[in-house]
Formats: structure tokens, C-alpha cells, sequence
């Protein structure tokens, strides 16, 4: 069998390429994976974060729907101010306690305003006097509004036109204008229709505010008559702000208004019980960012998978060295048509095995081979060699060895346990190469050789025994030929 000389370029670069691009894709597999959780984990935020501002919604509507004052007197409290034609109510003392409570408790800032027709500061009118019946409950928006940074601000929009904000400078600037379109935005609408259930509108860009706007609403209805609505407006660049260390941004968009880019992933409804909404959630993938970003966190991982790259391509070119100077050196040793050892080959081996057991030398040597050549030709001839040479590694031992010197004289060493359990193996290697000699040239053909046999000794000349066993194959031919002379 040909030995493999060494591994091709192609093999040496591509498979030390190939384990490379196999663990690179386990680590972009994994950074997939950790971008995924980070996603999930700030959906669940938003998730918390939207049903707490949902809940928020509903303790208002019920306190505004079971909870109003039924005197004015809390109204007279306050200060008011007719500015551009509406009144403006807001608390005489911003640090206010529930009534009963010690003065060592923490003060709570109270921030709301009331803003309405110039009527609300007269506190014969109608007006004045239903308001008054829910003014209690507007320090409550003032506590509410406080509880995470993304809730701008808590609105009661009433059916007569006024509206109780906190904090007060979302509605300092209101104009009756303002107050007078209330009823016909599509907002209010679509709020009073949706009875007992909450609303998402948005998100729009607040020009009042400068910020991008989401609002939650909920109607407040009083004995099956609709009374107004209590909106809740979020920050949704607030809102989005990732807690997490994700390179796209997470987004929300109102279907109804616009549509989902095709870059997006990860799409989540938005779908809460007694919620009335069209939007969506999605991971606004940005290919650059993503791969700046996995260049950025995965550099050195990468770079010992590089690393890793260049000392495979190393190893393979100094085993491929290895195998050229065993390939080189099998040559040296070996005869290269045969494959047999060559005499520099037969004289390392001898050089290294013990000779601890009785051996035989033996040379053999193809009968007439001169004209089997002259006969058939030199390709028969050159068959005829080879044969021979398969035949000797058949029938000797992976501890013997088999030699070709050159032209057609072949020489084999084999151990024994003593003399005649030799002579019955090179026996039997003759036999072996007659037997079937004629599959290579017509009637086949026979073998002579010489055999010196030795017994173990410290001062082995094998020149010696190799001229003694020569002399021996050269009886062989003289007298007969097709026989072994010991």
C-alpha cells in the first residue's frame, strides 16, 4: 500500500479553517442566545411596568367613580387665579399632611392644577361646586404621577370642560381652546366607548412636551353616566430605556398609525386583560450596531479562535514535515519497486533486533530469469519480481524481513527455535512462490537459494553469513537448480 507522502495545502488550510468557522459559529450562537435573554428580559420589565401604570389607571377610576367629596369646602382652600380667561386652582401650601397625622412624618410634595372655565373661581357656580366634589382625590395624582420616572404626568379630563393635572406645569399653559377640542380628539372618542376598560393611544411626538408621548386613558362614569376621562401619559423614551446591554433598540409602534419595519424581530403584542390596544413591541435590529457590538463584547474570545487557527495550521505543516522525512527515509530504506527493504534497510533492521533466537539467512534467487525476460519482456520480468517480493512478505512474519539487493537475488531472515523448524519455513516460502509463479508467466517458474543458519552469539558478522549463504545459492544453481543448499 502507498504511504500517504503528506496532507495537501488545501487540507492543511480548510480543516484547521473549518474547526475554526465551527467554534466562531458556537460563540455567535451563544452571543445570539444572551441577546435573546436580554430581549426577554426586557419585555418582562415593560410587561411589569405597563401593568403597573394599568393598575394605576384602575385605582384612580375608582376612586374618582366611588370617592367624591360632597361639600366645596376643600376648594376654598386653594389658591385660584383667572389667567387668559380660565380659572387656575392650585394648593396654598404645597407640603400638605392628611389631616390627623404627626408633623415628624415626611411631608409629601403635592403638585396638581386644576385649570377650567373663569366660572370654577366662583364659588356660587355650578362648576366650583362640582369640582369641589372631586379635588380631594387630586393630591392622589400628585402621589401617583411620582412613582417611576417614565409617568409624565396623571390628567382627569372632565365632560364640563376642566382638567386636574399633576404635575401642574403640564397644564399652566392650557388654552380654552385646548379645553374646547377636548371632546372631539380621537382619544376621548375612543375612550368612551371603551367602558370599564383602558385605552392606549400614541405614541406621538409632544411638541408641548418635547418628548415622544404614549398615553393610557379610562373613562369615569358616576351612576351609568359618564363623567370624563383619566389619562396617564408615558415617556416611552423613558420607557424603553434598556436596562440591559443590547446594541438595537427595543421599540413600540401603534399599527394603526404605522407599520412594523421589516428589520424587526422578537414581535410582542401588546395584550393585557381590559386593555384596548394596537400595538406592538419589537428588537429594531441594526445589523452594523449588532456586529460592531458582537466584534466589541466577543473580541478576545475570537482572537483566540484565530490563534487557535494559526497553531493548527502549524501543527499540520510539522506533521507534514514528519511525514515527508518519514517518507524520504522510507525511501532509503526500501526498494522502490518492491517495496521490500532495500540493503541499506536490511542492514539497519539487523542493526536493531536482537538476535536472542536461532536464525537463518537466506538468499534466494529466480531460476533462468534471464529468459523469462528475453521470452516475455521486461514488464513480465519486472511482474515476476514483484510477485516474488509479495509472496516473501506472505509468508514471512511481521518480526522477519525480506530484502531485495537488486536484479532478482532477494534475501530473507527469519527466527526459529531451532534448525529444522527453519528449514521447514523457508521450505514452505519456496513452495509458496513456485506454486502459484505461473498466474505471472506461463508455466511458471522456480527459485534456487543459499541459507546460513546461526545460532545467538555477542560477535554476529552477517557479511560473513551473507557471502557463506551467497556461496551456498550459487551450489544451488550448479547443481539443479530448483532447491535450497544449507
Amino acid at each position: 500500500m502507498k504511504l500517504q507522502r503528506h496532507y495537501s495545502l488545501k487540507f492543511v488550510f480548510f480543516v484547521p479553517m473549518i474547526v475554526s468557522l465551527v467554534l466562531a459559529s458556537l460563540v455567535m450562537k451563544s452571543h445570539y442566545d444572551v441577546i435573546d435573554r436580554g430581549i426577554s428580559t426586557e419585555y418582562e420589565r415593560l410587561n411589569e411596568s405597563l401593568t403597573r401604570s394599568i393598575k394605576i389607571l384602575a385605582a384612580l377610576d375608582y376612586s374618582f367613580t366611588n370617592y367624591y367629596q360632597t361639600d366645596g369646602v376643600l376648594l376654598l382652600d386653594h389658591n385660584n387665579q383667572i389667567i387668559n380667561g380660565l380659572c387656575h386652582v392650585w394648593p396654598i401650601d404645597s407640603l400638605l399632611r392628611a389631616r390627623g397625622k404627626s408633623d415628624v412624618m415626611t411631608a409629601v410634595d403635592i403638585d396638581y392644577r386644576l385649570v377650567g372655565d373663569a366660572s370654577i373661581c366662583d364659588p356660587s357656580s355650578p362648576l366650583f361646586q362640582r369640582a369641589s366634589k372631586q379635588v380631594s382625590l387630586a393630591p392622589v395624582l400628585s402621589f401617583l404621577h411620582d412613582l417611576d420616572d417614565y409617568l409624565l404626568g396623571i390628567h382627569y379630563f372632565d365632560t364640563e370642560g376642566y382638567v386636574f393635572s399633576s404635575p401642574d406645569t403640564l397644564v399652566k399653559d392650557v388654552t380654552k381652546e385646548y379645553l374646547a377640542s377636548l371632546k372631539s380628539r380621537p382619544y376621548w372618542k375612543q375612550t368612551a366607548r371603551n367602558r370599564d376598560r383602558v385605552t392606549v393611544s400614541g405614541p406621538i411626538n409632544s411638541l408641548l412636551l418635547g418628548k415622544t408621548v404614549m398615553s393610557m386613558t379610562v373613562p369615569v362614569h358616576l351612576d351609568d353616566e359618564f363623567q370624563g376621562v383619566i389619562s396617564l401619559n408615558v415617556d416611552i423614551d423613558v420607557l424603553l430605556d434598556k436596562g440591559t446591554s443590547l446594541s438595537s433598540e427595543i421599540r413600540i409602534v401603534n399599527r394603526e398609525l404605522d407599520d412594523v419595519p421589516s428589520n424587526a424581530i422578537r414581535i410582542k403584542e401588546v395584550d393585557f386583560e381590559g386593555v384596548v390596544a394596537n400595538h406592538v413591541f419589537f428588537y429594531d435590529l441594526d445589523v452594523k450596531k449588532e456586529l460592531s457590538f458582537f466584534f466589541e463584547i466577543e473580541k478576545y474570545t475570537l482572537l483566540v479562535i484565530f490563534l487557535t487557527y494559526i497553531f493548527l495550521v502549524l501543527v499540520l505543516f510539522y506533521v507534514n514535515i514528519n511525514m515527508e522525512r518519514s517518507h524520504f527515509k522510507e525511501l532509503a530504506d526500501k526498494d522502490a519497486m518492491t517495496g521490500l527493504l532495500n540493503r541499506r534497510g536490511l542492514e539497519a533492521f539487523l542493526a536493531r533486533t536482537m538476535h536472542d533466537k536461532m536464525f537463518a539467512l537466506a538468499i534466494f534467487d529466480i531460476d533462468d530469469f534471464k529468459l523469462v525476460n528475453d521470452t516475455y519482456g521486461h514488464d513480465v520480468g519486472d511482474n515476476v519480481i514483484c510477485y516474488m517480493a509479495d509472496q516473501l512478505e506472505l509468508n514471512t512474519r511481521n518480526h522477519d524481513a525480506a530484502a531485495r539487493f537488486g536484479g532478482e537475488e532477494f534475501i530473507v531472515y527469519i527466527q526459529g527455535n531451532d534448525k529444522q523448524q527453519l528449514m521447514k519455513a523457508l521450505e514452505r516460502v519456496k513452495q509458496a512462490i513456485c506454486e502459484d509463479s505461473q498466474k505471472v508467466v506461463n508455466n511458471g517458474f522456480t527459485v534456487s537459494g543459499g541459507v546460513e543458519i546461526a545460532s545467538p552469539s555477542s560477535s554476529i558478522n552477517f557479511d560473513v553469513l551473507i557471502k557463506s549463504a551467497d556461496e551456498k545459492l550459487y551450489q544451488a544453481k550448479t547443481s539443479g537448480k530448483n532447491k535450497l543448499v544449507y
